[in-house]
């Protein structure tokens, strides 16, 4: 009776940058609809329109984003963009919820 050897499969993944950055792109979208719909509720509806705006932008330019070379510094601000968001956001709903 012979041993039959198996060697390990290699695993193939798909690295495909550009629609690695159409998922981020798309995330960063609903992240910044969330809070614009949070800033309108906190009555902050200037800060909400405008997210909402750049929301569409980044959703309608998506392609064009995720094929630039300047897509990953758009990126970059686009996760600042939400991570400013959210600190000053979460801030004024809890101290809207102790007021």
């Amino acid at each position: 009776m012979k041993v039959q050897q198996t060697q390990p499969r290699s695993v193939t993944t798909s690295h495909d940058p550009m629609r690695e950055r159409l998922l981020v792109i798309s995330r960063y979208v609903e992240n910044i609809r969330r809070l614009a719909r949070l800033a309108d509720r906190l009555g902050r509806s200037e800060l909400g329109t405008a997210m909402m705006e750049v929301a569409g932008c980044m959703e309608r330019m998506s392609n064009d984003i995720a094929m630039s070379a300047t897509g990953a510094d758009i990126l970059r601000r686009a996760a600042r963009l939400v991570g400013t968001a959210e600190g000053l956001l979460e801030r004024q709903s809890k101290l809207a919820m102790l007021h």
